[in-house]
């Protein structure tokens, strides 16, 4: 974790910005703070979203190998 803080500045549209002033004023947050936990949740979804994808490839991958296997050992050459 880096102990320094770095500005960002970005454009957002000004619907986006009352949103988030809105938003930040309800839970009772600074709205850099509210900005923050914003994209910290929105990291931690995309994560999670490609951690799940790559599980699913590993699971596929690994059903093949099983039959691979499955299919060797009834080949006559393996033995069990």
């Amino acid at each position: 974790m880096v102990d320094s803080e770095t500005v960002v500045t970005f454009r957002a549209s000004g619907e986006l910005v009352e949103h988030a002033k809105l938003f930040a004023k309800s839970g009772d947050q600074r709205m850099s703070e509210y900005i923050r936990d914003a994209v910290r949740e929105k990291n931690e979804r995309n994560l999670a979203q490609r951690m799940r994808f790559l599980s699913g490839r590993l699971a596929a991958e690994s059903v093949r190998v099983n039959d691979e296997l499955d299919i060797a050992v009834g080949d006559g050459i393996a033995q069990s």
